[in-house]
């Protein structure tokens, strides 16, 4: 079973992993895109008798359809999430701290240019990160509580 602090960690990752999900497929459009692009010279060539050519770009252009469908949706579960954490994050009194969050979570800053960024050395960065993790986690525990 997963620790309260490594469960406030992944609650602020899962901004990433959204993100990642919208990337791969955005190339995975571009992948069909270029299928569509490289394929309407080979299909302009096909006779009218030959319908299968209009049927393979016929699915293309749904399976292009069909992705940008689901990159809208996840742009919004993105958006939402982003809303859910950002409301967090400003439940957190420590304005240093939620700085932190927001340029390690939603920027997806390295700690060390997030030290350069603040004028921190790395040490204080991560003593308030670590401070900052364990404000979410009581954050979301209260959460929890008040939902039972």
């Amino acid at each position: 079973m997963e620790n309260e602090f490594e469960k406030a960690k992944k609650f602020l990752k899962k901004i990433r992993w959204i993100d990642n999900e919208i990337d791969a497929l955005i190339e995975d459009k571009k992948s069909y895109m270029d299928l569509a692009t490289k394929r309407t010279s080979t299909w302009d060539g096909c006779g009218v008798h030959n319908s299968g050519c209009k049927d393979q770009m016929a699915e293309v252009t749904a399976k292009i359809a069909d992705i940008e469908n689901e990159i809208c949706a996840k742009i919004d579960r993105l958006l939402d999430y982003k809303k859910k954490v950002s409301k967090v994050i400003e439940q957190i009194e420590d304005k240093e701290c939620q700085k932190i969050l927001v340029l390690k979570f939603a920027r997806y800053m390295p700690m060390v240019d997030i030290a350069d960024k603040m004028n921190m050395d790395r040490s204080t960065v991560y003593r308030k990160y670590n401070k900052a993790i364990k404000a979410v986690q009581e954050i979301l525990s209260e959460s929890d509580k008040e939902k039972q």
